[in-house]
């Protein structure tokens, strides 16, 4: 995913986590600098004020680790960052980072074996390389917001609702290290 003119990549993901951090600033009267600061865990820990802004601005290319953050200094799921205005069922409120990628892992795994395709073939299909593809596969490293939204677009399916659906004709894993 290319940024245009402005820094910006057409990523549904990234105008999820902008709008919504936007709508909450808004709702608690935050200046950008105090919101940032809700990311905080403690002195020298959390996220940057750069991050927030960059993300604000759709500009950074955020991982799940960092939504999930995001999330939890939020009190909300990283479901309700990622889709938007999207409805999602209960159990998408549920997953965590990692049960997230084990999602992820699983989706990408049924479609190879559906599509018949080797390992590199997927890979080309998601348009990443085959180590990106194998950390995918294996549901590890910290996954972007970029990526998933490219391995949404490369399946054909909405890249901001994708993990989050509920449906036996994409082969719905179980739900890994839910809370």
């Amino acid at each position: 995913m290319l940024p245009n003119e402005a820094g910006e990549v057409n990523n549904p993901l990234r105008d999820n986590i902008a709008w919504f951090l936007e709508a909450e600033r808004r709702k608690r009267k935050l200046r950008h600098q105090h919101m940032a600061e809700l990311f905080k865990t403690s002195p020298g820990q959390g996220l940057a004020y750069r991050t927030y802004i960059r993300t604000m601005r759709k500009r950074n290319n955020v991982t799940l680790r960092t939504v999930e953050q995001m999330a939890q200094a939020l009190q909300v799921s990283i479901a309700t960052l990622l889709v938007g205005s999207a409805e999602v069922e209960p159990w998408a409120h549920n997953l965590t980072e990692k049960s997230i990628r084990a999602r992820l892992a699983a989706i990408i795994d049924s479609e190879r074996k559906r599509r018949n395709l080797v390992r590199y073939q997927m890979a080309e299909l998601l348009g990443v390389s085959e180590i990106t593809f194998t950390k995918l596969e294996r549901a590890a490293g910290n996954i972007s917001v970029d990526t998933i939204a490219a391995v949404g677009d490369a399946l054909g399916r909405d890249p901001a609702t994708f993990l989050f659906q509920d449906c036996d004709s994409h082969h719905q894993p179980a739900i890994a290290g839910a809370r």
